[in-house]
């Protein structure tokens, strides 16, 4: 479980979060919603430790997040970008091997290849991917690593029907296993009803 007490996360000069307060629970799919540019993706990065709290505290199994090791991190959360950076001309089966020290292993890595239906991206470089097709890998390697805690920024953009149905699936099957998923999306309310929890104001 992951517990928000009073955070403040200041960019530059500009408060982004002002005393937010929040609690994702195991088990759970909540959504982030919200315009362009309200601080969704900055919610998310201060969630998975990614960034400096102007104030307050992060709680993941009941431990301040600050007093993680990023070694102890990458195998408790999993964070999968909104537009993964993969720059250098791996194939989509080295970069699933890559997450190995983060707790994958080459069964875990099939099984996510399996669930996100890229059996034929495997020997494709990375960088020759459509930018949905990148997501789902980056989406297969978290799954692989079978973290506790899944982050996923705006994890359904760029996909077609088939691919986002099946990611959220996927997903709902996480949770059932115990999971705790947090996600960022720009989709209406109305369409996240499979979701537990949705955040719109912070």
């Amino acid at each position: 479980m992951i517990s928000v007490n009073s955070i403040s996360v200041v960019r530059g000069a500009n408060p982004v979060i002002r005393d937010f307060n929040g609690e994702f629970k195991a088990g759970t799919i909540t959504a982030i919603i919200g315009p362009n540019g309200c601080g969704k993706s900055t919610l998310l990065a201060a969630i998975a430790g990614d960034l400096p709290l102007a104030s307050g505290v992060i709680s993941l199994s009941e431990k301040d997040l600050a007093s993680y090791q990023i070694a102890e991190l990458a195998k408790l959360r999993s964070v999968v970008l909104q537009q993964p950076a993969f720059n250098l001309a791996f194939t989509v089966q080295e970069v699933l091997a890559m997450a190995r020290s983060a707790g994958s292993t080459l069964s875990s890595e099939s099984a996510a290849i399996a669930k996100l239906a890229i059996n034929d991206l495997v020997d494709r470089k990375v960088t020759q991917l459509s930018v949905g097709e990148r997501q789902r890998v980056a989406i297969a390697v978290a799954i692989a690593v079978d973290a506790p805690v899944l982050l996923l920024d705006e994890p359904l953009a760029a996909q077609d029907v088939e691919s986002t149905d099946r990611i959220i699936e996927l997903l709902k099957l996480e949770a059932k296993a115990g999971k705790t998923i947090v996600l960022v999306a720009h989709v209406p309310e109305s369409e996240l009803s499979w979701c537990d929890q949705i955040i719109k104001d912070f």
